[in-house]
């Protein structure tokens, strides 16, 4: 079934003339934020080394189309994963790693090889440094990518009754994934980076816990985003899950986060590592 049957040759217009300048203007915001962080020395040190020590603006461009494409289309499959009909339902799975895939090379070209070392780890499995760095990329990526698709699968499936049930294949696929990332980059990889900032060094408890955050953080912007382009009615309604969401979320990340990484004089939160401005 193709994008313009479901959509229709006027939906689709009235889709691109709708999200095309706003795409365009949050692209253009998202990169003067991010050459303003890589050149600022008081944003967070774990974000700037991603630039290197010479940023610039064509970098930030690049970083900027990475994040607005690895936000986008998990929440375009996580739509379709409960919009279409269930026998596409193998190309979510499919769609979820063939992204991880395109995101992992246009990460790779943009970062330092010691940036992606620092938050991938060194390679020790011999497969090949590539192949390795990969593997570890895509089980970690998938920690988010899974419920951002889950937040928008979730968001449609309960307010426009997009086949509710159809929700469960996500679930199925979160747990399976779930999994293997967990194998993935605490068994097998043990990054310092990872272990260190979860409870318990990254207990499965821990892991399953953030992505319970992820999952309703993804929800809530969902919602807000749909609000702003009034697919969704309801001003207070989405006001006031927000002002939920936020308790809520803090008490998740304090549940699942260490609060204290480091040495053991440390009085560093994993929290207060990741905002910390200097280096380590």
């Amino acid at each position: 079934m193709s994008i313009r049957r479901v959509y229709g040759p006027e939906g689709l217009k009235k889709a691109a003339a709708f999200w095309l300048p706003r795409v365009l203007v949050i692209l253009v915001i998202a990169t003067l934020m991010l050459y303003a962080i890589a050149l600022s020395s008081g944003s967070p040190y774990h974000i700037r080394e991603l630039f290197g020590t010479s940023p610039s603006l064509s970098q930030a461009l690049l970083f900027a189309l990475i994040v607005l494409f690895a936000l986008g289309p998990p929440a375009i499959l996580g739509l379709q994963l409960v919009r279409l009909p269930w026998i596409y339902v193998w190309l979510f799975p499919v769609g979820i790693l063939v992204h991880a895939v395109i995101v992992f090379l246009g990460f790779r070209y943009a970062t330092p090889i010691s940036s992606i070392h620092d938050l991938l780890g060194l390679p020790i499995w011999g497969l090949g440094d590539e192949l390795e760095r990969l593997i570890r990329f895509i089980g970690l990526f998938l920690m988010f990518s899974l419920p951002i698709s889950g937040g928008m699968a979730l968001l449609y499936a309960v307010t426009l009754a997009y086949a509710p049930r159809r929700v469960l294949w996500w679930v199925l696929f979160q747990g399976i994934f779930l999994i293997l990332g967990y194998w993935v980059v605490v068994i097998s990889a043990a990054t310092d980076n990872i272990t260190e900032l979860l409870r318990g060094d990254a207990s499965p408890l821990s892991w399953f816990g953030f992505s319970i955050w992820l999952l309703s953080l993804a929800c809530i912007a969902s919602l807000v985003a749909e609000r702003s382009a009034n697919v969704f009615r309801g001003t207070i309604l989405t006001g006031f899950a927000v002002a939920v969401f936020l308790p809520l979320s803090y008490g998740i990340l304090f549940l699942v986060l260490e609060q204290k990484v480091g040495s053991p004089s440390s009085t560093l939160s994993a929290l207060d590592f990741f905002i910390d401005t200097r280096s380590y």
